[in-house]
Parts: C-alpha cells; structure tokens; sequence
C-alpha cells in the first residue's frame, strides 16, 4: 500500500514527517497542495480526504492521520526515534513541544510585506529567541555529550530542532549554529544522517 503525505508546497509542518519517513527508507508520494495566493485554498479534494479537513494528511496501510506532530510522532516511534525509555520519551515530546513554541511568535514576522518592518521584527524576535530557547538548547546538547539532545542517539526532537534551525536560515538569514557549538555539531549530525541527507539534497526549493 502506497504511503501518500498531503500538505502544502513549503517546508513547514510536514517538512520533520519527509525527514523521517526519509530516514526511514520509505518511499511515499509527497503530494503538495499550492500555497501562494494567500490565503491557501485547499483543494477539494484534499480536503474530503482529510478526518478534520486540514493538512498535513498521512495515507498508508489502508488509515488515515491527520495533525502534524500526531504523523511524526507516529512514524518516530516506527523507527526508534523516540529514546530509549519512557523518560526519554517524554524528553522528546517536552523538546518537540518547546520547539513548537518557539516558531509560533516568527510565522507572522515571516507574513509581514514591508521589508523593513520584517527585518526589524527579526532582530528583535532574534535576541528573545537566544534567550529563552537556544541558550538553553545548546545547554542541553552540551551536557548530554554535544551531539544529541536526547540520550545517545538520533531522536525525533533532534530532527525537529535540525528542521526548524534550517528554516531560520532559509526564512530569516538567521544561523543560529555559528554561534552554538553544541548545536551546530546536532545540526550537522541529523543533516548528514543517511536518508536525510539524500532527501536534503533532493528535496523541492520551495519558498518556505
């Protein structure tokens, strides 16, 4: 049975589910709805496909999951990406959540039409961002070894944190790594991990 992921033509919430199926070694149909005019309208039928009518939609083995973080979570725990006990587990989800959190505050500086004021808003958001979220996740890494922030191995929290990092560059010009060893080692770590460094290399250049 085909593995169908539905979302928009950007990186965005899907982008963590592409990195791990990519790790994974499954083949699946990377099924991209148009995002630009905005406000993206959803086709049709996409739309009917979809439990609560919204993207991103996994498809494989005959079920359906809706919801981006329930689909990661999902395929993370397939492939052992989710620690190696109940705490690290749990560890994951406290980081994927905190991550979560932190983009929040940056889509609307990524909508914002004047140049200025964007750039303007970047900085600013730039030295909250190091205060309340990469400082602390470079403690993290740093004291679990620098490489992981969980346990001894690659995790899903990890791949999430790589994804968001990468679009900071790619959406602001922001490279927080050159500035955090520890994370710039768990960065390149996940970008050089087979499976997704292949789908880095081959993935569509989209906007977002």
């Amino acid at each position: 049975m085909a593995y169908k992921l539905y979302y928009y033509d950007i990186r965005g919430g899907a982008e963590p589910i592409r990195m791990i199926l990519s790790y994974g070694g499954v083949q699946f149909e990377d099924i991209r709805a148009p995002m630009f005019p905005l406000p993206p309208k959803l086709p049709t039928e996409i739309k009917e496909r979809a439990t609560w009518g919204t993207i991103p939609l996994m498809e494989f083995e005959g079920k359906k999951l809706n919801q981006s973080l329930a689909i990661t979570r999902y395929f993370a725990k397939k492939f052992d990406l989710v620690g190696s006990n109940d705490f690290e587990a749990a560890q994951c989800d406290e980081y994927v959540d905190t991550v979560v959190d932190y983009v929040k505050p940056w889509v609307p500086i990524l909508m914002e039409q004047d140049d200025v004021k964007r750039k303007g808003l970047e900085q600013e958001q730039k030295v909250k961002s190091k205060e309340q979220y990469m400082d602390k996740f470079e403690q993290i890494v740093k004291d679990n070894g620098g490489r992981f922030l969980v346990g001894n191995t690659l995790s899903w929290a990890d791949i999430y944190l790589a994804h968001v990092l990468n679009s900071g560059e790619l959406n602001h010009g922001i490279r927080f790594i050159d500035e955090y060893p520890a994370l710039k080692s768990m960065f390149e770590n996940v970008m050089n991990t087979p499976g997704i460094k292949e789908w880095m290399e081959k993935r569509p250049d989209t906007k977002y």
